[in-house]
C-alpha cells in the first residue's frame, strides 16, 4: 500500500503523535508511507527526522497560516499514493476537495476532535471514502447526519505513554519530593491546553469547594500545559486563595514525571472526543474524574478504574474529588483496575493493525475499482 498521511502541523497533541506513530508503523510493515505537512514548525517537528519518517512541507517556512496548503493537489498527485489518511481538523476540511479532485483514490477522513466541527469538515466526512472514528460517540453522530454506517469505522486512541510499572513508585517518592507535595496528600492532575472548551476554571471552582469543604483535608492540583487561558486561571487561584494548594507547571514534551507522582487524575472538559490525557493517565495507575461528554465513558471502566458524572454538574465532581482524597484505599484500588484495563483497550499495536486492515480494504478497493467494504 502507498500511503499519504496529511496533517496541518506537528504541535504537541495527540493526534499528531498518533500521525507520527502510524508513519512509523506503516514503514515497518512494509508499505511506502510518508507524511505530508501544511505547514513547518511545533514541538514534534523535528520527530519525523528521529523516526526515520520521510516527510514534506507545503508552505516552506512558518507564517502562521495552518489553514493555507499552497499545492496540495500536485503534492498528492506527486507522491503517487493509492491512499490518502486525514489526520488534524484542518487536513479534514481538505479531504473533500482531495477525493473530489482525485475520485480514482481512497481519501480516509478522520473524526478525533471533541470540539464543534468546521463546515468544511462535516462536508467533507460525506464525501470521502472512508472515515475513522476514535470514539462510538463519533459513530452515531456520523449516522445521525447521514453518513452510512458501514464507511464509518471504530478504533479507539492508541495509548503512546507508558512506563514500565517496576518504575513506577521510585520516580512517584522523587517526583513528589522534589516539588514539596507531602506523602499523606491526595495529588489530583490536569494534562491539558488551557483553552474555553477545556472548563480548566470549573476546576478549579470545584478545587475550591473542595477546600471549603473540608479545610484540613490534604490535597493538591497540579496544572500541566499551556494557553489562552493560563493567565486567568492563574490570577482566579491566586485572588481566590488556591496557590499554596494549586501550580500551574506550563507545557512539558514529557509528563511522565507528573502521572508518575499523582493520585487521581480529573477533567472538566467538555470537548473532548476521547481524552488522551485519561488514557494515559490510567495506563499510569491514575483513576479518572470526568464529566459523561462525548466520548469520556468510552475511555474508561466505569465505576471501576473511573467515575463519570453528568455534564456541567460541579457539586457532584467536587464530591467524587472529596471521597477519593478522604478514601486512599479506594483510588488505589481503581487505579490498580485502571492499569490492565487501559492497556489492554488501547494497546497500540491492535489499534494499528485495526487501521490498516481498514485502509488495505480501501487500497484494495481502489486498485479494483470497486466500492470498498470497511472491515469490522
Amino acid at each position: 500500500m502507498k500511503l499519504l498521511i496529511l496533517q496541518d502541523q506537528l504541535r504537541v497533541g495527540g493526534t499528531e503523535r498518533q500521525s507520527l506513530f502510524l508513519a512509523r508503523f506503516f514503514l515497518d510493515r512494509g508499505h511506502d508511507a510518508r507524511l505530508l505537512v501544511f505547514s513547518p514548525g511545533g514541538e514534534l517537528a523535528d520527530e519525523p527526522a528521529g523516526m526515520g519518517i520521510p516527510v514534506d512541507f507545503l508552505q516552506k517556512r512558518t507564517r502562521g497560516l495552518p489553514l493555507w496548503a499552497p499545492g496540495l493537489m500536485r503534492a498528492v498527485a506527486g507522491s503517487g499514493a493509492d491512499v490518502i489518511l486525514c489526520m488534524g481538523r484542518t487536513a479534514n476540511c481538505y479531504a473533500g476537495f482531495v477525493q473530489r479532485h482525485f475520485p480514482d483514490k481512497a481519501v480516509i477522513g478522520t473524526l478525533r476532535t471533541g470540539k464543534t466541527l468546521f463546515p468544511l469538515h462535516h462536508w467533507s466526512m460525506g464525501v470521502v471514502r472512508g472515515v475513522l472514528a476514535n470514539s462510538n460517540w463519533w459513530a452515531r453522530r456520523m449516522r445521525d447526519r447521514g453518513v452510512p454506517a458501514e464507511r464509518v469505522h471504530v478504533v479507539h486512541n492508541s495509548v503512546l505513554l507508558q512506563r514500565p510499572e517496576s518504575e513506577a513508585e521510585q520516580a512517584r517518592a522523587a517526583a513528589r519530593e522534589r516539588h514539596g507535595v507531602p506523602a499523606e496528600a491526595c495529588l489530583f492532575l490536569n494534562v491539558a491546553t488551557f483553552r474555553r472548551g477545556k472548563r480548566h476554571m470549573d476546576l478549579l471552582r470545584v478545587m475550591g469547594d473542595l477546600r471549603d469543604a473540608d479545610p484540613r483535608l490534604a490535597w493538591r492540583l497540579w496544572l500541566v500545559g499551556d494557553g489562552p487561558e493560563r493567565r486567568r486561571c492563574q490570577r482566579w487561584a491566586a485572588e481566590n486563595g488556591l496557590g499554596s494548594r494549586v501550580r500551574f507547571f506550563g507545557f512539558s514534551a514529557d509528563p511522565l514525571p507528573f502521572y508518575s507522582a499523582a493520585d487521581v487524575a480529573v477533567s472538566t472538559s467538555l470537548e473532548d472526543s476521547l481524552p488522551n490525557f485519561l488514557i494515559e493517565a490510567q495506563t499510569m495507575g491514575l483513576p479518572v474524574v470526568a464529566f459523561d461528554c462525548r466520548g469520556a465513558v468510552e475511555c474508561c471502566d466505569p465505576g471501576t478504574s473511573g467515575f463519570i458524572l453528568p455534564p456541567g454538574e460541579l457539586t457532584a465532581f467536587r464530591d467524587e474529588c472529596l471521597r477519593l482524597a478522604r478514601e486512599p484505599a479506594v483510588r488505589r484500588r481503581a487505579g490498580a483496575a485502571a492499569v490492565p484495563f487501559a492497556r489492554r483497550r488501547f494497546a497500540p499495536l491492535p489499534q494499528a493493525e485495526a487501521i490498516e486492515r481498514f485502509l488495505l480494504c480501501h487500497a484494495a478497493a481502489v486498485c479494483g475499482n470497486t466500492p470498498g467494504h470497511p472491515l469490522s
